[in-house]
């Protein structure tokens, strides 16, 4: 490391599920660029704080934001770009040079990317994605895109659900679109695809999001979640004999998105 090094960061809470400092800074070597990417890890009530501070930090040019912080950091950018400011989250910002704060949002397209890199598919499924919240509203989103037969929003915030079909519907307004109370009775039989985009899972004693035995024996089950790279979801569901998807490879798909983002290459 100099003195010309940029710095990058990963900003996160808990942060010891992150994989992007490894991935990035890896890069950074294989490609001979005068960089490094670290995790911060700071909660909700210091964010803001920490936010202005690294303003300050002319060297410090931008980071990769991921749970819990997707949506309330796109409150403090000074500009979204059209990805991030439909899903009003973003999951990398920058700074120019002015040290204005410009957010962005590649969830969406690395899931969609990620997921058709390992042949499964989306044309014509029945879709059901578990949270509403920075990540889930990104990735239905961009789901919506995909010319399904349908999509069910399971979450505990009813209301956050309905913001997200409202935002699904300007997207496609012919799309069946089911919003159910995580709480109330629902069924995945006929669920083609399911995701999980909620933070069960990340600790050892979570619950699971989902009875998985509940799932058509056809179905792909998916989580974003990428440390621990198999989570409980996904070894019961491969246990059962069900295909599975990981959540590294969300963050894989956004590689290139990111890097010219912030203008790396």
């Amino acid at each position: 490391m100099f003195g010309s090094t940029k710095l990058y960061g990963c900003i996160a809470d808990p942060i010891n599920h992150v994989k992007a400092p490894t991935i990035f800074t890896s890069i950074f070597k294989e490609k001979k660029i005068d960089a490094v990417l670290v995790p911060i890890h700071t909660n909700e009530n210091n964010l803001e704080s920490v936010i202005n501070s690294l303003k300050l930090v002319k060297n410090f040019k931008g980071m990769t934001v991921t749970i819990p912080h997707k949506k309330a950091v796109a409150k403090l950018c000074d500009y979204l770009e059209p990805d991030a400011e439909f899903t009003e989250s973003v999951n990398w910002i920058k700074f120019d040079s002015n040290r204005k704060l410009i957010g962005n949002n590649f969830d969406g397209k690395g899931f969609i990317t990620g997921f058709k890199s390992q042949n499964f598919l989306l044309k014509n499924k029945n879709i059901c994605i578990f949270g509403a919240g920075g990540a889930a509203v990104s990735i239905a989103c961009s789901i919506a895109n995909e010319e399904i037969k349908s999509l069910k929003i399971i979450n505990r915030d009813v209301t956050k659900a309905d913001n997200l079909l409202k935002k699904i519907k300007v997207i496609s307004n012919d799309l069946n679109v089911e919003v159910v109370n995580i709480k109330d009775e629902y069924f995945l039989s006929e669920i083609d695809v399911i995701i999980n985009a909620t933070s069960l899972g990340l600790n050892k004693n979570d619950k699971l999001p989902f009875d998985v035995t509940k799932s058509s024996p056809q179905s792909v089950i998916a989580d974003i979640i990428m440390e621990p790279e198999e989570t409980e979801l996904l070894k019961r569901a491969k246990n059962l004999g069900r295909s599975i998807h990981y959540g590294k490879y969300m963050i894989e798909s956004q590689i290139n998105l990111a890097g010219n983002f912030l203008d790396l290459w």
